[in-house]
């Protein structure tokens, strides 16, 4: 499934490097040991993830089909050589079978072919190994943030703003997964172990604000004209309330744990 992220590179890396230190301390807190593992990044984007699990003694592959976000991310990670970058896809990784103690997805499976996907996780994969599938999005709560996401449904081609990528299609959500993906984990063996969530709150400038939701998949998906009308009305809403003070945006974490049961 493509996406547009690629077209804001640069804009990404500046405004999304926003991983919650909770996710790694969960994993901590779980006894999954990222020190001297073998760790696969699928969906790497310019290497936030992978930067942290180096930084916790992990030796890791970032596979990302962006050459955009490839470049900025060897950038980021300078001469950490306990990284390696791979252009790839979650569904033709290019990566060795059986290779990998754990596989992490950050906000990325629903840009995937999930059924394709879980196959290629199940095949890198060591055997027990574990598939860890994260998801982390902010939630409309206050008044300045439903007047920002009005702007921008009145400026999509779309009665309604839609889920990214498969959660469109999904039937049902659990846990804030398509209920697909599931049913796509359970046929490859990837059994659940643990889902976990963790709710948490981000402190944004309105020029922060503009930021992350011009970074957001609805915005990406725009055409320039378009996005540049949708960002100046939401500019002109934030001048308007003349206020200095940050806004805390709700934000939620939703982590599935899955081990590799196959082999």
């Amino acid at each position: 499934m493509k996406t547009n992220f690629h077209n804001y590179a640069e804009e990404y890396f500046k405004h999304r490097n926003d991983i919650p230190s909770a996710f790694f301390e969960e994993l901590t807190k779980r006894n999954i040991e990222l020190s001297g593992s073998k760790v696969a990044d699928i969906g790497a984007g310019p290497g936030f993830v992978s930067k942290v699990l180096s930084e916790h003694g992990a030796i890791v592959d970032a596979v990302e089909p962006s050459e955009e976000f490839i470049k900025i991310g060897k950038k980021y990670v300078g001469d950490d050589d306990r990284i390696s970058f791979t252009k790839g896809t979650a569904e033709h990784t290019g990566l060795n079978d059986d290779t990998y103690d754990i596989v992490i997805v950050m906000r990325a499976w629903h840009w995937f072919e999930s059924d394709k996907a879980s196959k290629e996780m199940r095949r890198i994969l060591k055997p027990d190994g574990l598939l860890i599938v994260a998801d982390v999005g902010f939630k409309v709560a206050s008044k300045m943030m439903k007047d920002s996401m009005r702007i921008v449904k009145k400026n999509s081609k779309h009665e309604e703003l839609r889920p990214a990528g498969s959660k469109e299609d999904s039937i049902q959500m659990i846990n804030g997964f398509p209920v697909e993906w599931f049913s796509d984990w359970r046929h490859e063996r990837l059994d659940l172990e643990e889902f976990f969530k963790h709710e948490y709150r981000i402190k944004f400038t309105d020029q922060e604000w503009l930021g992350r939701l011009g970074t957001s998949s609805w915005l990406v998906s725009f055409k320039k004209k378009q996005m540049d009308k949708t960002m100046e009305k939401i500019s002109e809403q934030l001048d308007s309330k003349d206020n200095e003070s940050k806004h805390k945006v709700p934000h939620v974490l939703n982590v599935a744990i899955l081990k590799n049961k196959y082999k």
